[in-house]
């Protein structure tokens, strides 16, 4: 019975000091509670496979947190832990900026700095959200930057304390996020169990002001401009969704859910390159694996007593060390509040959604080997799909045949582009007429008349080019007809232009011209039927069946080119004055 006492002694003070924490006004932090609702996570119906098995690890031990990525003229760019935007090159990975200042440590990250989000335009010009110091412009060229927007400076009442993702629209606007405004991102825990304060705001380059799209996001946290730019997504990590907000058309400033109860939490947007998005999930939930922040959501007095119970353990370590700065102080107060210290309790799994335009989900790549996990990033580059993570000490890769077999990569496609206009001509002109030669050389002295007859028998035709052969006996009398076909050529071209190149073949016909130039003048005066009896040759179509792949040369890619020239031509003055 003793024992019983004072274990329930024990409890009723315990929970009179919790409920002190909780209910006495005035202790830190000094920010709202109130209950909010979302669509919980749940297991998605779709089919999932193990796609994302057997990942290769690149750079194990020598990175840590490649948080976000982007390709620029062929090369992947990655944002880590300690400030830096490295590039990958010859299979190594290289610095291209560092911003902060020199720290001992990640425990030091609001000294060193933290790249999260950045987007890199086509003038090689990267946008970086720094977590601490804000959003800077970078020459990935000569590393050379500077800050275009301070995020020590509040936006309509509010300082954007966490910075967090970014994208660049074609006329230089920025697109970024804020995911909370009342935590540093080393108190991340206390900002997922907060009232949700993120923010999506507007950089107009040309004013250099920003604006308030969207207020009150769940966390915000990646962002992504549609291919068209008619709206822009931004992902909100802690409500399990990704919101759309429209910016043309007649919905235009307006806001909606574009993906909701994700079976997991959403970190970095990107595109991949046909019109759809990667929406990774940085850490899985659903009915079975629920998270502690959401399953409190709507439970005010519970959040602030743990936010409040948490702020109070490291303010005395804070204390400490600015009085007497130490290593161990920084590093308790680090594991405290920046969340990696829960990843034990986390599902070893990767999962990365891929979605087209309208949110429906097209695939979902999942691992079975928990080789990964904690997958922030995923994009296309090559034959791989490149996976990132705001903690792993590695950059993980895995083969796109493996992951997305049906998924066509338009690099694929233009290296064939680049390869069918050589290869379709060399087998269609060049072979085709030495095999037709030969066969009159084996004649009489005449078909050295008759070879400059497939030259004129072929323009009318024009897939009788072997077939001439045949009707040696009539090209005698018919010869003087190239003199007067010779204009029909002109028109011939409605058949040949498959390709510029046969314009360039076409001269070795005409080096047999010259021989029978001095047969010609004779029969100037012959019968002309000959030449319309050259229909034999219908079965001759064959050669420009081959010769219609010459017409494969997609316009596609230079439908998309154009508009960037456009863009490239009109954004390009700004960047090279301020750089």
């Amino acid at each position: 019975m003793g024992y019983l006492k004072s274990l329930g002694t024990g409890f009723v003070w315990v929970c009179t000091f919790l409920a002190a924490v909780t209910f006495i006004p005035g202790l830190p932090p000094n920010v709202e509670f109130s209950a909010y609702s979302f669509k919980p996570p749940a297991a998605i119906n779709e089919v999932m496979d193990d796609s994302l098995n057997n990942a290769e690890k690149l750079f194990e031990g020598a990175v840590k947190g490649p948080e976000c990525f982007d390709v620029y003229n062929g090369n992947l760019y990655v944002s880590t832990h300690g400030g830096e935007l490295s590039v990958v090159k010859n299979n190594k990975l290289q610095l291209v900026a560092r911003f902060g200042k020199k720290c001992e440590g990640l425990w030091e990250e609001e000294k060193c700095g933290r790249p999260l989000g950045f987007k890199i335009d086509k003038h090689g010009i990267a946008y970086v959200v720094d977590a601490y110091y804000g959003i800077f412009r970078v020459n990935v060229h000569s590393g050379k930057y500077e800050k275009i927007v301070d995020t020590s400076v509040p936006f309509d009442g509010k300082i954007p304390l966490l910075p967090n993702s970014v994208d660049v629209a074609q006329n230089g606007d920025l697109y970024w996020t804020v995911s909370t405004t009342e935590y540093k991102l080393y108190d991340l825990l206390q900002a997922l169990l907060s009232n949700p304060t993120g923010r999506l705001m507007r950089y107009n380059a040309a004013t250099k002001t920003n604006e308030v799209l969207i207020e009150d996001l769940a966390f915000a946290n990646g962002v992504k401009l549609s291919d068209d730019e008619s709206f822009v997504l931004v992902a909100e990590t802690q409500a399990s969704r990704v919101v759309k907000y429209h910016l043309k058309g007649s919905k235009r400033g307006s806001s909606e859910i574009f993906l909701a109860g994700l079976p997991g939490v959403p970190d970095n947007l990107h595109s991949d390159g046909q019109g759809n998005f990667f929406v990774p999930l940085v850490v899985p939930a659903d009915e079975q694996h629920p998270l502690l922040s959401q399953s409190l959501a709507p439970h005010p007095n519970l959040r602030k007593m743990i936010v409040r119970l948490l702020t109070l353990i490291e303010l005395p370590l804070k204390f400490l060390d600015e009085v007497y700065p130490n290593y161990y102080a920084k590093r308790v107060i680090h594991w405290i509040g920046h969340g990696e210290s829960t990843l034990f309790m986390f599902p070893k799994w990767a999962t990365v959604l891929r979605v087209d335009a309208s949110g429906k989900v097209l695939n979902v790549l999942q691992n079975t080997d928990e080789k990964i996990s904690g997958i922030s990033s995923a994009l296309p580059l090559d034959n791989y799909l490149y996976l990132g993570s705001p903690w792993n000490d590695y950059l993980a890769r895995v083969p796109l045949d493996k992951a997305l077999p049906q998924f066509s990569r338009p690099a694929a496609v233009k290296k064939e582009e680049t390869v069918v206009p050589k290869k379709v001509p060399t087998t269609t002109t060049t072979t085709k007429p030495v095999t037709t030669t030969p066969k009159p050389t084996t004649t009489t002295p005449r078909p050295t008349t008759t070879t400059p007859e497939p030259t004129t028998t072929t323009p009318k035709p024009t897939t009788t080019t072997s077939r001439p052969t045949t009707t040696t006996p009539r090209p005698t009398t018919t010869t003087p007809k190239p003199t007067t076909t010779t204009p029909k050529p002109k028109t011939t071209p409605k058949f040949v232009p498959k390709t510029p190149q046969s314009e360039t073949v076409a001269p070795k016909p005409v080096t047999t011209a010259p021989k029978p130039a001095a047969a010609q003048p004779t029969p100037t005066t012959t019968v002309p039927p000959p030449v319309q009896q050259a229909q034999i040759p219908p079965a001759e179509q064959k050669p420009t069946g081959a010769a219609r792949p010459q017409v494969e040369p997609k316009v596609s890619n230079n439908e998309q080119v154009k508009p960037v020239q456009k863009v490239s031509a009109s954004a390009n003055k700004p960047v090279k004055d301020e750089i």
